[in-house]
């Protein structure tokens, strides 16, 4: 089980992505600009997939991604969708 602690402070985001793993399950979280009109917005990016190949080279289609607010927040809103990602990868 992933908790918060493991996680790092908000502004670790805003210059770094955090690869960790749970069990068979790796994940990924860090920050990514999107457009929204005219403007573009922060958000949170949590990406999961089974090990035990790194990010790099596990292909897109074996993934599941789902963005999050980019606040403290959002950190722990991906912290339980890991949790719950990994209680499906780990049975």
């Amino acid at each position: 089980m992933i908790q918060r602690v493991q996680l790092f402070p908000l502004n670790f985001y805003k210059k770094e992505k955090f690869n960790g793993s749970d069990g068979k399950m790796s994940f990924r979280l860090g920050k990514t600009e999107i457009e929204e009109g005219e403007e573009k917005k922060m958000i949170l990016r949590g990406t999961v997939w089974e090990g035990p190949f790194c990010y790099d080279v596990t292909p897109t289609e074996k993934m599941e991604t789902k963005d999050f607010e980019f606040s403290d927040d959002g950190i722990c809103q991906a912290m339980d969708w890991f949790n719950e990602k990994s209680s499906e990868y780990n049975k």
